[in-house]
């Protein structure tokens, strides 16, 4: 394999799963082998700044790291604050190294040594969509954060008081974060189809901005809306 490829089931309620590896028997046993409760990618390039628009998007990444480049990956992140540290890698490895250092950094929530089955691959995947949903916090810019458990959203310690539908709202974008969710979606998770209009959405928009800021919310081309991490 020579080249990026990315096959994404677009549901955004499901989790999604970034693999990346260049292990073509390994692809291809994830391919046939994992269920279709995840939406997943593949990446298998060594130039990981093509993920750099995307990657904020996945819940977990799986890395097989035979080619020893997980250094060269958290490095390729570093300078640009494309990549939340706290998205969760299960790392692959032939031989596992000792020094766990590396591990550290990257925020390594298991190590795995090939060659591996993928039922335990996928219960440890499990585990820790398991794991981060009971710890999952969002930062934003200016110091908000959304408690994803608990739906509530803060700045700093202050609680910021919304709406039944501006935390529904909130909360869909905040589980899919530098990812732009649309007006359809919007209005099939938020409003359940129901009494939806473009005026009602921009209504609620407006008053989150109020609470927040003006850059909180980002509107795309007309076509939905976008919520950034830091």
């Amino acid at each position: 394999m020579n080249s990026i490829f990315i096959d994404i089931n677009n549901n955004i309620a499901m989790k999604s799963l970034l693999v990346i590896s260049d292990d073509i028997n390994f692809v291809q046993k994830i391919k046939e082998n994992l269920d279709s409760n995840f939406s997943i990618s593949f990446f298998n390039e060594s130039k990981f700044q093509l993920l750099s628009n995307i990657i904020n998007s996945f819940d977990v990444i799986i890395f097989d790291n035979d080619k020893k480049n997980l250094e060269t990956f958290i490095e390729s992140f570093k300078d640009i604050n494309s990549y939340d540290i706290n998205i969760p890698l299960i790392v692959l490895e032939s031989k596992i190294n000792k020094d766990n250092s590396l591990y550290k950094y990257a925020n390594v929530f298991l190590v795995l040594k090939k060659p591996i089955e993928i039922a335990l691959i996928k219960t440890n995947i499990d585990l820790c969509l398991n794991f981060i949903d009971s710890n999952k916090k969002k930062q934003f810019e200016e110091g908000f954060y959304f408690d994803i458990n608990r739906e509530l959203l803060f700045k700093g310690k202050d609680l910021i008081k919304l709406t039944k539908t501006e935390r529904k709202l909130v909360k869909l974008l905040a589980q899919n974060v530098n990812v732009l969710v649309t007006y359809e979606e919007i209005s099939q998770n938020v409003w359940k189809g129901k009494n939806f209009s473009i005026y009602s959405l921009r209504n609620v928009v407006k008053h989150i901005r109020e609470k927040t800021s003006e850059t909180f919310l980002k509107n795309s081309s007309n076509r939905g809306y976008i919520i950034n991490t830091i």
